[in-house]
């Protein structure tokens, strides 16, 4: 049911595809009710939650603020425990497990935070090693492994310092480490690069990246932006009120989103808005002379095949290109062109057929002179 691309490299002899093998995560028809308190009624939380994350994979969940995303990760790690429905972590059902059978299943499921919560008065290296030392790991293979984290994830110089002298992006990547101490099967992301900037950001999804395709760590991202899911996630959970709304793999979703509420996520990274000058302009009846504008959006191979100098040859009118965008969704190309063509029905009907016959797809965005 939930399938995901297997990569390359992501089978070893013996092992089963992403799409087979037995779901890192499955929930199922979960729900989260706080119970009433001060006079106040009982919160729903989360009802019905349906979800796979597929071994191997990244997913991630989008939502509003309120919409569910950190109740639904906090369920994973036993920090809130499901009212309704089941969670099972490798086939295991974790959903009555005691603070004992937790504490067990915790040292398999790594977490990275968004204020990245590192120990002010510990260095890099005893942050990192803490949760080895409370697992009563020996000393020198805590060192051993400690020197190989920071190496991974870009710190190998910076064992020795503070907190307080790092960046947020050094932080967060001494965050990483630290997850990574105890070797965890999946990895819980809660809005972890929501503080930091775009630049820092781009080098921390890419570090997730690296970790989930060189180590085989299943990873589970909640966030509210819809670039961080863009970059790098295999599948992508929509949540509103509780619920999920949408779910599918990130290209499949992007480009043809079934519910308003992605609709209204995806457009800010797949859309090209029109420019001030022309939307002022815009009539949704034609008049005579009129240029119709058509937003047009490539998928896969058409994203950068000449397909307007084909159109044009088709068609025999001129394509006037008013703005566009090319960009990848998780790793596929995909591309979205503002053009204008006459109104008058021969030609713009003409122009949509054509447009049909390459495989495109067209919308009428409305009229101008």
């Amino acid at each position: 049911m939930m399938n995901a691309p297997v990569r390359p490299g992501a089978l070893s002899a013996g092992a089963l595809p992403i799409a087979l093998a037995e779901p890192a995560i499955r929930f199922e028809k979960v729900g989260k009710t706080y119970a009433a308190r001060s006079g106040q009624q009982a919160v729903s939380a989360l009802a019905g939650i349906d979800l796979s994350v597929p071994t191997g994979s990244i997913l991630g969940v989008i939502g509003r603020s309120g919409a569910g995303k950190s109740t639904l990760i906090r369920l994973v790690n036993g920090l809130e425990r499901a009212t309704d429905g089941r969670i099972l972590i490798h086939g295991e059902d974790v959903t009555k497990l005691t603070e004992s059978g937790w504490r067990s299943q915790r040292r398999r499921i790594g977490m990275i935070f968004q204020h990245f919560n590192l120990l002010s008065s510990r260095t890099v290296f005893d942050n990192v090693a803490l949760p080895l030392e409370i697992a009563g790991t020996p000393r020198a293979e805590i060192a051993a492994k400690v020197e190989r984290l920071l190496a991974l994830v870009g710190l190998a110089d910076k064992s020795e310092r503070y907190p307080a002298e790092l960046s947020g992006g050094q932080k967060q990547r001494v965050g990483i480490a630290r997850a990574l101490a105890t070797d965890p099967k999946v990895l819980l992301c809660d809005e972890a690069t929501s503080a930091l900037d775009p630049e820092t950001t781009r080098s921390i999804l890419a570090l997730l990246r690296q970790v989930n395709r060189e180590l085989g760590i299943t990873i589970l991202l909640i966030t509210h932006e819809i670039p961080v899911i863009k970059e790098i996630c295999d599948r992508v959970a929509v949540i509103e009120g509780g619920r999920i709304v949408e779910e599918g793999e990130t290209f499949a979703v992007f480009t043809a989103p079934q519910h308003p509420t992605t609709a209204r996520f995806v457009e800010t990274v797949t859309g090209v808005e029109v420019p001030e000058h022309l939307a002022s302009r815009l009539r949704t009846e034609a008049r005579p002379g009129d240029s119709l504008v058509l937003r047009i959006t490539f998928i896969g191979e058409n994203a950068t095949a000449p397909v307007i100098s084909r159109l044009s040859a088709i068609v025999g009118i001129d394509v006037n290109i008013l703005a566009g965008r090319i960009d990848a969704i998780a790793g596929q190309p995909f591309g979205s062109l503002l053009v204008s063509v006459p109104s008058r029905a021969p030609e713009s009907e003409a122009v949509l057929g054509a447009l049909k016959s390459l495989g495109l797809k067209a919308e009428v965005i409305g009229h101008v002179s």
